[in-house]
């Protein structure tokens, strides 16, 4: 039983030969079309590849755990006859982490399926796969540079896109080739990939969140707290907006107030307004007129403007402690 090397085999930057003919192209798709088959046995569809791309040192790793698995006979005989990814049997044999493995698993089962069957003689070859050599040389340090083309036999086409396999293992939605076959080698600029910019969108969503969670903060903080006294103390707190955030009484009669005119996050002016109409409607007027005492930062001028023009115009009787500052509401 050999032990597992993690760097033993590794992908070549170097391109494959270019097979233009008929036949190899055909033969390709053949191939193609038979592993898409067998990888549903796995419940595995080549699409499924694209999604997460792994870098090339992680794709190096996978390429070693397949070659492992499949150099392992109990292991192989296993993965073929219970077509089932032995986790749990590769821990035993590895020091292999279990995340990576579950990570990883669709890339594993597709690069053994490949390399493991020599009817996969045309895609094995395109595959341009070396022993390794424990140095950084010109492939780790290419990796490095962004790649505006990629190179790769076309695997699966669907409407606008193309997925190819290139000599390095890797699965890459592009640019779709309308006269491209399956089995086709061509050259194309890489599709839109959400994935690709997980990071930016992740600092954009935590960003939003930031200013949302800094408003709603910000919106629900009291700035000043209104009590009403009508022949029940109605008490409003109110934001810097000038929105009721929480509106509440001691009395029955409050109560079913409040229950009628629902003020929670309606307009200052507004709110005080319908409770005072409220008040003069259902005989809930004190003879010696309402109070309406502020606590906090004080109203500014004309913050109960329509409150006042309608105390005038029913000739109620009002005063007002603004914060300290006390007069009458009513001219």
């Amino acid at each position: 039983m050999a032990d597992f090397q993690a760097d033993k085999y590794k992908f070549s930057t170097k391109a494959p030969s270019l097979l233009a003919l008929d036949e190899v192209i055909d033969k390709r798709r053949e191939e193609i079309e038979r592993l898409s088959e067998e990888l549903l046995n796995y419940k595995i569809l080549i699409k499924d590849l694209y999604h997460d791309e792994p870098s090339y040192i992680t794709r190096n790793k996978i390429l070693n755990i397949s070659y492992f698995i499949i150099e392992d006979v109990e292991l192989f005989e296993f993965f073929n006859k219970t077509k089932k990814f032995p986790v749990n049997r590769i821990l035993r044999r590895t020091p292999v982490d279990k995340e990576f493995l579950i990570e990883w698993k669709e890339h594993i089962i597709t690069y053994i399926i490949i390399l493991a069957n020599p009817y996969y003689k045309n895609l094995q070859d395109y595959l341009q796969i070396v022993e390794s050599i424990n140095i950084l040389g010109a492939e780790e340090i290419s990796q490095s540079i962004k790649e505006e083309e990629h190179r790769g036999i076309v695997m699966e086409k669907s409407m606008g896109s193309t997925i190819i396999l290139t000599s390095k293992g890797e699965f890459i939605k592009v640019k779709s080739e309308k006269e491209a076959r399956i089995g086709e080698e061509v050259v194309a600029k890489e599709g839109f990939r959400l994935s690709k910019y997980k990071l930016q969108i992740s600092i954009f969503l935590s960003i939003i969140v930031l200013i949302s969670a800094i408003l709603i903060f910000n919106y629900r903080k009291i700035d000043k707290t209104i009590v009403i006294d009508t022949t029940s103390s109605i008490t409003l707190e109110v934001n810097k907006y000038n929105n009721i955030i929480d509106a509440y009484t001691g009395t029955e009669k409050g109560n079913i107030m409040l229950d009628e005119l629902n003020l929670h996050n309606s307009k200052l002016d507004e709110s005080v307004l319908d409770i005072i109409d409220y008040a003069a409607k259902n005989e809930m007027l004190p003879d010696t007129g309402i109070v309406i005492t502020v606590t906090g930062k004080a109203l500014e001028y004309n913050a109960l403007e329509k409150t006042e023009k309608f105390i005038d115009e029913k000739n109620i009787e009002v005063k007002l402690n603004n914060s300290g500052d006390e007069h009458k509401v009513s001219p």
